[in-house]
């Protein structure tokens, strides 16, 4: 094998900050790997990443070594491509065509030479018919194409990955790992992927690292790095649905020659040989109490950019019931985010209403924002203040609280941010911004959420914690409507879940009667395990059979 990256006890901090963001890694990647880091929010994943391209890690090594290329050219980053999870800023132009032409001319290619290049990664990429369209024009998923694509032109040797998928839906998510899969294959290029939620990335893989606090804490075979996942207690939830079903139900000892991840077929076909091993037990269905009351009503609403444009919202109608949790499945590019901003007065709607009580709310002036909380897609715009313990401190003060030193420490002990306290809200982690904001969206303690994305950058465990959070906030009577990619997340805590496409949105119905009816927007649990038990949405929806 050849080396191509090596850590040697290297430690680093950023030039903000007292902390050591990473301590002592030792890690060797090879030519032609396709790894997986993995790792809870803020223990250093991307701060890892970040070493193999400088200019976006501000600030230094304070002790080890970084080799690259096996020590030929190791101060030459121009070889390593990076792609982050912000599908929206990362085109300095345009269209794809300018995009593809900008790199180009700055790599000094010649002009005779640049047409047959842009041809041949458009044909590769299958873009051709996106070559030509605005950035405004492009879903989510066709942009993170083409900033694969504009990577790729670079002839990198290493191509960095943080988080790509992250704001994709979960079918526009597989494909782009499976292009990524086949540069790997193609062009022997070597892998560095960032992931939260493995479920789709462990087939791609043939490693794993786990970064725990700045440290590396395994690197394995994937089929070794799940079964040793699974030993852990921190690191349990991170298993993919089938493979944690696999394991708790003890297959693995009527099956030791099984290979970890299993695909949902081979699942089906272990479950139809040991069909009266497991029965189904529902852990899915809520029993909370229901409400007569509406906190949201949209009649008829209608909305499009300009005038002679397609509806991107096309005639929407439902009620939100006080108390109730609702999400908003759909593909990128669906009209999800607009729906949101055209609620929340964002965007003017073309025709419909919006009532909040049965009050419209464009004669409710002030009291409208006063009633609801708007988490966007970048939570960074809600901060104001230079650490997160101000910031909390801000927040309450906004909601009338007599503040002192002892209520925020309560408030940052209760929602576990004490560790984070003296960071500027700006250089914590993505998921670390996402759930601050959800935070203060909890301190003002309005009576209707409004979730863009909430699960994005969110390990599996902090996942469990928001969903905890927004329970209770449900208990003392909140509303929650929410637009996610997280299939898992909404099956699991959301009440009513709804699909949106060509502008339409569904009914929205109990995850129990909405997954089970789909083939491709539901659970990995469901898609293996639907022979057996069509209502199965989770694993621990299938249990052992002990009568």
């Amino acid at each position: 094998m050849v080396e191509i990256v090596r850590f040697e006890n290297y430690s680093f901090k950023y030039s903000n900050s007292s902390k050591v963001s990473l301590k002592n890694v030792n890690l060797t990647i090879n030519k032609g790997d396709f790894a997986l880091i993995i790792g809870k929010t803020g223990s250093g994943k991307s701060t890892l990443l970040r070493q193999l391209k400088p200019e976006l890690a501000l600030g230094k090594s304070v002790d080890g070594k970084l080799t690259l290329f096996g020590g030929e050219n190791d101060n030459d980053f121009s070889h390593v491509a990076y792609i982050s999870q912000f599908v929206d800023n990362q085109m300095v132009t345009e269209t794809a065509r300018d995009e593809f032409h900008f790199v180009l001319e700055n790599m000094g290619v010649d002009a005779d030479q640049i047409h047959s290049k842009i041809a041949e990664i458009a044909s590769y990429f299958d873009i051709v018919d996106l070559m030509d369209l605005k950035e405004d024009q492009l879903s989510g998923g066709q942009k993170q194409i083409i900033n694969l694509a504009s990577a790729l032109i670079l002839n990198p040797d290493i191509l960095l990955l943080d988080e790509p998928t992250s704001q994709l839906d979960p079918i526009t998510s597989e494909k782009f790992l499976r292009m990524v899969e086949k540069i790997n294959s193609d062009l022997n290029i070597t892998i560095i992927l960032v992931e939260h939620s493995i479920e789709q990335a462990v087939f791609f893989v043939n490693r794993v690292v786990l970064v725990d606090n700045g440290s590396i804490g395994m690197d394995e075979k994937t089929d070794s790095a799940l079964r040793k996942l699974f030993t852990e207690p921190d690191f349990k939830n991170y298993l993919p649905q089938t493979d944690r079903l696999f394991l708790e139900s003890q297959l693995d000892e009527v099956f030791p020659n099984v290979k970890l991840p299993l695909t949902n077929r081979r699942m089906n076909q272990i479950i139809q040989q040991q069909s009266d091993y497991l029965k189904y037990e529902d852990h899915i269905s809520r029993k909370g109490s229901s409400s007569e009351t509406d906190e949201l009503s949209v009649k008829r609403l209608t909305f499009r950019f300009e005038f002679n444009a397609r509806n991107i919202l096309d005639d929407i109608t439902f009620n939100l019931k006080k108390g109730k949790s609702y999400a908003i499945l759909g593909p990128n590019g669906v009209g999800k985010t607009t729906l949101l901003r055209v609620i929340t007065k964002q965007l003017e709607q073309l025709s419909g209403t919006v009532f909040i009580e049965g009050r419209k709310t464009n004669k409710m002036g002030q009291k409208f924002f006063d009633k609801l909380f708007i988490l966007p897609q970048n939570p960074s715009l809600l901060f104001v203040t230079d650490s997160v313990q101000e910031e909390i401190s801000y927040q309450l003060q906004q909601s009338n609280e007599q503040v002192n030193d002892d209520l925020v420490n309560q408030y940052l002990e209760k929602f576990q941010l004490t560790e984070i306290k003296n960071v500027s809200p700006y250089d914590i982690s993505g998921g670390q911004q996402e759930y601050l904001a959800l935070v203060i969206g909890l301190i003002k303690n309005p009576e209707l959420l409004i979730l863009d994305e909430p699960t994005k950058g969110l390990d599996p465990n902090m996942k469990q914690q928001v969903a905890k959070m927004l329970r209770n906030y449900q208990e003392q009577g909140g509303t929650i409507l929410a637009s996610t990619h997280d299939v898992l997340f909404s099956s699991k805590y959301f009440d009513f879940v709804s699909l949106m496409f060509d502008g339409r949105l569904g009914t929205f119905d109990p995850p129990i009667e909405f997954f089970p009816n789909k083939y491709f927007y539901t659970t990995e649990i469901n898609k293996a395990t639907r022979d057996q038990f069509a209502q199965a949405l989770i694993w621990e929806d299938i249990v052992k059979n002990e009568s």
